[in-house]
């Protein structure tokens, strides 16, 4: 369940918005209208963020934290399509009247999201035309990645798919550090399991195999991403 947060000033909205590549290089007038529309919630660990309505019509930026995305099939079985750290903009294709598919967002950690309208959202949009150029290209990016993604599952081994997941999270995640990139978040092998589709015995064996070869080391729930050149390697090859 979101709960409201001390109101965060209009300065404090903007500065925030800003750093989302979305709005990075937004006139000054209309980050300063976006941040009027924006509303900040907190969010504790696991709660999802449309539980009580899942047809709302808002996108939202993460301001800290992170949300997994995740659908659920008929059997129960859940897979999780990503986990989207701070400054990420999500849900934006509410901005189509149509009814959304119903992905479910939830906290991966506990965080804050600025919260957009999306009838607003598009009146600031509408208002100055250009602005639609870098929704459009923030969908095609998103797009391609989909694509990739299907790509990578219908045609990489396991291995690869584990490697592209990796190196995906470390851009989104990744901090440098003296052993290598670590991953920023904590990683339970039933969480890898459900962003690959397998057992959780599969995610172990692929993780010893990686840390065997020196890409990676595992330290409980942490990974440090070792030999990122290498990893990028097995990631974009296709057996």
């Amino acid at each position: 369940m979101a709960t409201r947060l001390h109101p965060w000033s209009h300065g404090e909205r903007e500065d925030a918005l800003r750093c989302c590549p979305l709005f990075a290089n937004w006139p000054a007038a209309q980050l300063a209208d976006l941040a009027g529309i924006a509303r900040a919630e907190y969010y504790p660990r696991g709660a999802e963020i449309y539980a009580h309505d899942p047809e709302k019509r808002e996108a939202f930026v993460i301001a800290s934290g992170g949300v997994e995305v995740s659908r659920g099939s008929a059997a129960g079985k859940k897979f999780v399509l990503s986990v989207q750290g701070p400054h990420e903009i999500l849900a934006i294709v509410r901005l189509l009247a149509a009814p959304p598919i119903h992905y479910v967002y939830a906290a991966y950690e506990d965080s804050v999201l600025l919260h957009l309208p999306c009838d607003a959202l598009a009146a600031i949009l509408d208002a100055e035309p250009i602005l639609w150029r870098d929704v459009a290209m923030l969908m095609c990016a998103r797009h391609g990645d989909s694509l990739r993604q299907l790509n990578d599952q219908k045609l990489g081994s396991l291995e690869q798919r584990m490697a592209a997941m990796l190196v995906d999270l470390a851009r989104i995640h990744g901090v440098a550090g003296a052993a290598g990139i670590e991953l920023g978040l904590r990683l339970p092998q039933e969480q890898l399991g459900a962003m690959l589709g397998v057992t959780r015995q599969s995610v172990n064996k692929l993780l010893r195999g990686l840390e065997e070869a020196g890409l990676i080391a595992v330290d409980y729930n942490r990974i440090t991403i070792r030999d990122p050149a290498m990893l990028d390697t097995l990631a974009a090859r296709h057996d």
